[in-house]
């Protein structure tokens, strides 16, 4: 016969078989003193709070501006301490604590435009500290003061602590979680270590050892644990092996290896910190370069670095349907099927006036080959200039700024600043005619040269001289011939430096792709708009040859900026030109490039940004201008190399002569889009009392510039005292920023005035409760039979022997219990009360199980023993905590 399999199942006081049989097999601990369970949950709770006040504070620690650390403190504290007590088996405690977050969640839901709003501010903070684009955030944050700013941000923190505390809450209170825990906490840490920045110490050390306890809890628990068996917990002691079957045991446990695990590993990072303090040891710099080439490598990555990774497997295919982003892209040709833009600034630049469009040089490359352009390989039998030109103090980029100085001696150079946000952080972004070898920085910030071709950028932040061609008398076609006429040898050295330089151009930069699409143009360009069958480079101007090419391609190709992927197999220079005839300026740059070095010219890939002259608004208090470089102004193009002159921008893509047709009219021309607005815009004229009875007009003019309209600080009219106007539609109005800083010092405990309302209301109605639960238990010691009343007599006296630890869980009978609870009296050297209890039990049992008849004396006596064991034993018992809980939780004083 197949036996039975019998199922058991898991309860606080052992294994409960299907049969009933109940199996305690609890070891007991050997301490010094005795430990409870209780402060178990206390911990957790510690253990939550320190895990998010440490995450804020983190994150906080990353953002360059104040926030309200009252509120930060405040919320953290009182959410631990409310997710702790909604685990509480008391359910008065249970649903005051519910009440209170539902207050919480009430406010957070009121403060849903605030909450967003220091959200952008947060956002645009982070990322204007690590000098990203944030013009999508400038333009959300248009109107709002930046005083306003750390009422907006505390606002959001608030939330934010909310979801940081509960994720700890699950895993520090209603599970042991450690990867959820570090899943919720790690990501603020590594927000900030990504860009290098160091976190308050204190908080990485808290952090830290939250992480560590909660994994010692989870391994041990996870390691141990049965399935389906909830409370079971193994203690390994050698060989042998415990079983913890109770959760309170299990509890007690638990909180001794807490408190060791946190206190050993506080212990090992302060020894390390004093170890590091007393010998001097420090990181070696290799570190932090490692960093700093991790950090360049993962922010210069980017969607076309995705693609083109995956291009060789079908010829590169629409990732999820995305588009590259606007911007360059290390001269890989062909791989996408076109670009889009999102308005994101690239370039914070500020400049003096200059005239026709400044060209800002970023990659640049020489070598094509397999549908990419890749800078010159320079080896040290072929650099016979780069010592020249470092004992003329100046680099081989330096070339043309060099020349035009020589020429020119009483010309002055002009300065630009370059912030570099959204564009790759290889490389430097400059205009043609740079000094480069003198750029405001120092030690490891300065930039730093190849042998050829571009600049490495190390500081996002930099300053150059440079030459505006414009300023000089020659247009820039013919600048080149004009500067080579007239050079005086002023360095022997410099000079020997540019004619080797000049021979290894012409060496380097002068190899022509097969192509036969490549031979169609070149000689039609000679026949078509040139008129010759045979070229000879003396017969004709660069300027002659440039225009050729660039009326070719205005008249036979496109310009869009989806043409789709170069076909897998074919070569993206025979495919533009022979079948796609369309493209972006990568391709009309690629041919043009290639085409002049078929007509004589030696000439290269470049890409970086352009900037029109129209774009620079309106000027600074010191005349100069500050343009936001967005990631339409992306460009590539030729570069063309003019012996004793240097590089210069030979530009073929059509749309592109002095204009930019990705940009919309406002922004090729802020200036006349406001001027015109701001012509039109009439002044508002409002009344105020004179004083006498009579009026006085004030007339309020708009701004000049639009743009800087949205920068004025708004008067609200109907602001809610907090420092944060009420949102109406689209429209933002907060505090006037003469008094918004009082307000947001104000606004900022709004929250915590609402919660200790609601704390006084559930207050209130634990007192009301109190009061119910008390008149019960009056009434159902005093009113009814005898029999009822001898039960609830019995019943009360075990739950006030339950607040002084009296009690049992097992699963006995009630004779049983009297008996267990006169031993853990005698235990706590109680013995002149324990006949009571046992009276009074043996007396319930009688009146519950029998139909004898409880007379009014064994009742009255049974009050009096039920009185002396609450005034007697149990009151004197309790104090301060005890009592209060005694009196608001268990309602029995």
């Amino acid at each position: 016969m197949k036996k039975k399999r019998i199922k058991s199942k898991n309860k606080d006081i052992g294994f409960i078989s299907s049969n009933g049989i109940c199996i305690d097999g609890d070891i007991l601990m050997n301490c010094e003193r005795e430990h409870n369970s209780g402060s178990f949950l206390w911990f957790q709770i510690l253990l939550t709070f320190v895990a998010t006040i440490c995450t804020a504070f983190m994150a906080v620690s990353f953002l360059d501006m104040e926030i309200y650390k009252t509120t930060i403190i405040y919320y953290s504290a009182m959410l631990s301490l409310v997710f702790g007590l909604m685990k509480s088996s008391h359910k008065i405690i249970k649903f005051s604590a519910l009440g209170v977050m539902i207050l919480h969640v009430i406010y957070l839901v009121s403060r849903i435009t605030t909450i967003k709003y220091g959200l952008f501010v947060v956002i645009d903070r982070y990322l204007s500290r690590a000098n990203q684009p944030n013009s999508t955030l400038g333009v959300q944050l248009s109107g709002i003061s930046t005083i306003d700013y750390p009422y907006l941000a505390s606002n959001f923190f608030v939330f934010f602590i909310t979801l940081v505390c509960l994720g700890a809450a699950a895993s520090c209170l209603y599970r042991i979680d450690f990867p959820l825990l570090f899943i919720i906490t790690f990501p603020v840490f590594e927000l900030g270590m990504y860009w290098g920045w160091e976190p308050s110490m204190w908080t990485v050390i808290g952090l830290f050892v939250c992480w560590v306890t909660v994994l010692a809890l989870h391994i041990i628990n996870h390691t141990t644990n049965k399935a389906g068996r909830k409370n079971t917990f193994a203690v390994h002691e050698r060989k042998r092996t415990f079983y913890f079957t109770s959760e309170k045991q299990k509890a007690c446990f638990y909180n001794v290896f807490m408190k060791f695990t946190a206190i050993l590993s506080s212990l090992v990072l302060v020894v390390i910190m004093l170890f590091s303090a007393i010998t001097g040891f420090t990181r070696p710099e290799s570190f932090a370069k490692y960093r700093h080439d991790i950090s360049t490598a993962v922010s210069n990555f980017s969607l076309t670095d995705l693609r083109n990774a995956f291009s060789d497997y079908d010829g590169g295919f629409d990732l999820f349907g995305i588009k590259t982003v606007g911007g360059t892209n290390g001269g890989v040709l062909g791989k996408t099927a076109g670009i889009s833009f999102n308005g994101s600034t690239a370039l914070k630049v500020v400049t003096p006036k200059f005239s026709n469009t400044l060209y800002l040089r970023g990659y640049v490359a020489g070598v094509y080959n397999d549908n990419s352009w890749t800078p010159v390989d320079v080896n040290g039998n072929e650099d016979t200039f780069s010592d020249d030109f470092e004992q003329g103090k100046i680099w081989v980029q330096d070339l043309d700024y060099d020349l035009i100085q020589r020429k020119y001696a009483d010309l002055t150079p002009a300065q630009i600043s370059v912030s570099v946000l959204g564009a790759s952080k290889k490389f430097v972004y400059a205009p043609y005619a740079s000094l480069y070898s003198s750029d405001g920085n120092t030690d490891d910030k300065k930039m730093r040269p190849t042998t050829e071709s571009y600049v490495k950028l190390s500081s996002t932040k930099y300053s150059l001289y440079y030459f505006d061609p414009s300023l000089i008398e020659e247009r820039l076609e013919a600048l080149p011939e004009a500067i080579a006429t007239e050079v005086p040898a002023l360095s022997v050295n410099k000079d020997r430096g540019v004619d080797a330089y000049s021979e290894f151009v012409h060496q380097k930069y002068m190899d022509v792709s097969k192509s036969d699409e490549l031979d169609k143009a070149y000689k039609e360009i000679l026949s078509e708009y040139l008129g010759v069958d045979i070229y000879h480079k003396g017969d004709w101007t660069y300027e002659e040859i440039s225009t050729a090419i660039r009326n070719y391609f205005s008249d036979n190709f496109t310009y869009t900026l989806e043409p789709g992927v170069t076909p897998k197999g074919e070569d993206f220079i025979d495919y533009f030109l022979g079948t796609q005839k369309e493209g972006y300026c990568s391709y009309f740059a690629t041919a043009g490039a290639e085409l002049l070095r078929m007509f004589g010219y030696p000439s290269r890939y470049v890409e970086g940004y352009v900037v029109l002259n129209s774009q620079l608004g309106e000027p600074k208090d010191d005349s100069t201008y500050e343009v936001s470089v967005k990631d339409k102004c992306a460009h590539a193009w030729a570069e063309v190399f003019i012996d004793n002159a240097g590089w210069y921008p030979a530009e073929f893509t059509p749309g592109y002569d002095n204009d930019n047709p990705n940009l919309t009219q406002q922004e090729k021309d802020p200036k006349e889009v406001t001027t015109t607005k701001s012509t039109e815009s009439k002044p508002t004229t409002t009344t105020q009392n004179g004083g006498q009875g009579g009026t006085t007009s004030v007339v309020t003019k708009r701004p000049a510039n639009s743009s800087k309209a949205s920068t004025t600080k708004k008067t609200n009219s109907a602001s809610n005292g907090h420092g944060a106007g009420v949102m109406s539609g689209t429209g933002k109005n907060f505090a006037s920023s003469s008094t918004s800083e009082n307000n947001s010092s104000h606004g900022s405990f709004a929250g915590i005035f609402i919660t200790l309302g609601g704390l006084l209301l559930i207050g209130f109605g634990v007192v009301v409760h109190r009061d119910v639960k008390v008149k019960k238990m009056r009434s159902e010691l005093s009113n009814g039979d005898n029999r009822s009343r001898t039960v609830a007599v019995y019943r009360y006296m075990l739950k006030y022997l339950k607040l002084i630890g009296i009690t049992d869980n097992r699963n006995i009978t009630d004779l049983q219990l009297c008996d267990r609870l006169t031993e853990k009296c005698q235990e706590m050297q109680i013995n002149d009360f324990s006949h009571m209890i046992k009276y009074i039990g043996e007396l319930a049992v009688k009146a519950e199980m029998s139909n004898s008849v409880i007379s009014e004396g064994e009742l009255e006596t049974a009050l009096s023993y039920f009185e002396i064991v609450k005034d007697k034993i149990v009151l004197p018992k309790l104090s301060g905590a005890k009592l209060l809980n005694a009196k608001f939780v268990y309602c029995l004083y």
